[in-house]
């Protein structure tokens, strides 16, 4: 008797859930002056029949790989004017893997507002 299996009902999503930076980042001259703390939630979509993909292939969609992203660019101590423009350049750098059908990217400033947890942007962006 063979093992039933299971049918994708939706898309698998793999989660890089509040990850957190310190990076130039803001248009105002004080967020100029230092680095502030900046947090990441990443949700990437695969594509239909990932994990048969994964099984043949061994190619597969890394969470490490965006983390690193993340973390690179913070490390390079580049200026980022916007939370959106560094949202839409994760967003880019999730899709351009093939196995990527959908991404969405939170990004929020921590420090802003003390009665806030974070203040930022949502973007949703899917495979062209």
């Amino acid at each position: 008797m063979s093992k039933p299996s299971a049918v994708e009902a939706a898309p698998d999503v793999i989660v890089s859930d509040d990850l957190r930076v310190q990076a130039h980042i803001g248009v105002h001259d004080v967020e100029r002056e230092r680095p502030q703390s900046v947090r990441f939630d990443v949700e990437i979509e695969t594509v239909p029949g990932y994990l048969a993909h994964v099984r043949v292939t061994d190619d597969f969609v890394s969470y490490a790989d965006v983390v690193d992203y993340i973390e690179a660019k913070a490390a390079s101590g580049t200026h980022v004017r916007l939370v959106e423009e560094w949202a839409a350049d994760v967003a880019d750098f999730a899709l351009a893997n093939p196995l990527v059908d959908r991404v969405s990217v939170r990004v929020l400033k921590t420090e802003i507002f003390e009665r806030a947890a974070g203040v930022g942007i949502r973007i949703v962006r899917r495979r062209g």
